[in-house]
């Protein structure tokens, strides 16, 4: 949805037209028309892989455009670099907080400072240290001021990440992601926060996956979808539209043709049978730093049931994923697998015990062949094995034997995901987790995946399938668990959870109130 060109003034703080990003033949970002209006705040919205980050990276200069426009109050900046759009007025935060590990917060903020857009004529001129100490102040980290960042928890952390790009003295500021991992009082903070800057920035920019926050800061938002921009509008009236709330519940059309084909499959298994769970999950809790990432989470999983995993970015699925595989501790609970419980063991006994995990990433070693990559995770005391299972994968993925000399990463990513599903499989894991197999990859890739995925769950492997998209999740599931600032918040069998009004409040913030 192109906006309409205006006139030069004021009235536009940034206007990107055509805005486009390519990676090899991959399109992150492509044809965006957008312009963010002084004395707004736009929200940015869109599920796992749609392009917001590389959309923030775009406008700040930390990636080029492949092709498109962009300027700042009728300046162009489509051709500067990042350090020259910071000093015209563009602030931004990170995803994942970058400080300088071993320099003070308030060292950190300093460094900013100097930076920073240069004062306007006719201001008084602020001494750094004072205005460095004011924003310790409002982003509540005076007290920790000639504390080493690289100590902070994530929490105060992303409060520097915050600080130090307001010390840059934005007219745009950029905001990634800023509310994620946050409890539910620093969320409330943040909020107010964000309310007080709009007053002090002339405009912000707010990718955000925590729905509360777009909701309560932002007048207008766009929506991004594979690298487009599907909608832009009202808040209330884009979070409302039958499209957002199918891009991210996977109800779109060709979420829709993938499942047929799948569901055939699916069939020949039959429901797994009650009685004592393979898996059990014990008011499970995990915290990094000040963040709860995990809140007594209870959940089962039988042998050779499939069960989906779902909720939006940063609900804390992976998390769990790897908590299971013994990838991240407990801070309380505990985890049973076989009858046994295996808290607080190390990851490859938790292998050896029969768990898989294909984790989100693929996490392909280059430097060996589809082939190497596959033996690899075959335990030694199973070498004799090893070549059975081999045929067995390359008769389940059998473009992986027509490549198993080529190195693993010089394939497609439907190919690699390929391969970093059998990598588990060798395992011969009785439960295999599967984290985000299909994000970031075309339709055609993920219903040749998810064809596959129905072939093993028909050969009596259980599975936990961890998927933001809903419709994909429950696909090949006999139950399913949402996950919500690291709760479950719903659970229950496919019919149930599909078309759930409580469901679509946990995606896309509709009656919220419904979740609680």
């Amino acid at each position: 949805m192109p906006e309409a060109e205006t006139a030069a003034d004021n009235s536009v703080a940034l206007r990107v037209r055509g805005l486009s990003k390519h990676f090899g033949g991959v399109a992150a970002v492509e044809g965006v028309d957008l312009d963010v209006r002084a004395g707004e705040t736009l929200g940015v919205v869109g599920p796992n892989g749609a392009g917001k980050s590389t959309f923030i990276h775009l406008i700040s200069g930390a990636l080029s455009p492949s092709r498109g426009r962009i300027s700042l109050f009728d300046e162009d900046l489509t051709a500067l670099p990042a350090d020259a759009r910071t000093r015209l007025g563009v602030g931004r935060t990170y995803q994942i907080p970058r400080p300088f590990s071993r320099m003070s917060v308030r060292e950190n903020l300093t460094l900013a400072a100097r930076h920073a857009r240069s004062e306007q004529p006719g201001q008084p001129s602020v001494n750094v240290q004072v205005r460095c100490q004011r924003i310790l102040e409002r982003t509540g980290l005076a007290d920790v001021a000639e504390v080493a960042a690289g100590g902070l928890p994530l929490l105060r952390r992303k409060r520097l990440e915050l600080a130090r790009a307001l010390a840059l003295r934005p007219r745009l500021l950029l905001l990634d992601e800023i509310g994620a991992g946050l409890i539910e009082t620093e969320t409330r903070a943040l909020i107010e926060l964000i309310l007080q800057l709009k007053q002090e920035i002339e405009a912000i920019v707010l990718i955000e996956h925590v729905m509360e926050v777009i909701t309560a800061c932002c007048e207008r938002t766009a929506v991004l979808v594979s690298g487009q921009l599907l909608t832009v509008g009202a808040t209330g009236e884009v979070l409302a539209d039958p499209r957002v709330a199918a891009v991210y519940l996977g109800t779109d059309d060709a979420g829709a043709s993938a499942s047929t084909s799948v569901s055939a499959s699916a069939t020949v298994t039959a429901a797994a049978v009650a009685g004592e769970p393979l898996l059990r999950l014990n008011d499970i809790a995990v915290s990094f730093g000040g963040v709860r990432a995990l809140k007594q989470v209870r959940l089962e999983v039988q042998a050779g049931e499939c069960v989906a995993l779902l909720g939006a970015n940063g609900a804390g699925k992976t998390t769990l994923a790897r908590a299971i595989s013994g990838a991240v501790k407990l801070s309380s609970g505990s985890i049973e697998f076989g009858g046994g419980t295996i808290t607080g063991l190390p990851a490859e006994q938790i292998t050896a015990l029969g768990i898989g995990h294909c984790m989100e990433g693929r996490r392909i070693f280059a430097s060996l062949s589809v082939e190497e990559n596959l033996l690899l995770a075959v335990p030694a005391r199973c070498a004799e094995e090893a070549w059975g299972r081999l045929e067995r994968i390359y008769e389940l993925f059998p473009v992986l034997r027509e490549r198993r000399d080529k190195p693993g990463t010089a394939m497609s990513g439907g190919q690699q995901q390929m391969l970093a599903i059998g990598r588990a499989l060798m395992l011969k894991p009785r439960l295999v987790i599967l984290d985000e197999v299909s994000l970031g990859l075309a339709p055609i890739a993920v219903e040749q995946l998810y064809r596959a995925l129905g072939q093993i769950r028909a050969s009596g492997v259980a599975m936990l399938i961890v998927e933001q998209n809903i419709h994909r999740g429950l696909q090949l599931a006999d139950r399913g668990y949402v996950l919500a600032h690291g709760e479950v918040r719903l659970s229950g069998r496919p019919e149930q959870l599909r078309g759930s009004r409580e469901l679509r409040a946990l995606y896309v913030g509709e009656d919220a109130g419904l979740s609680r």
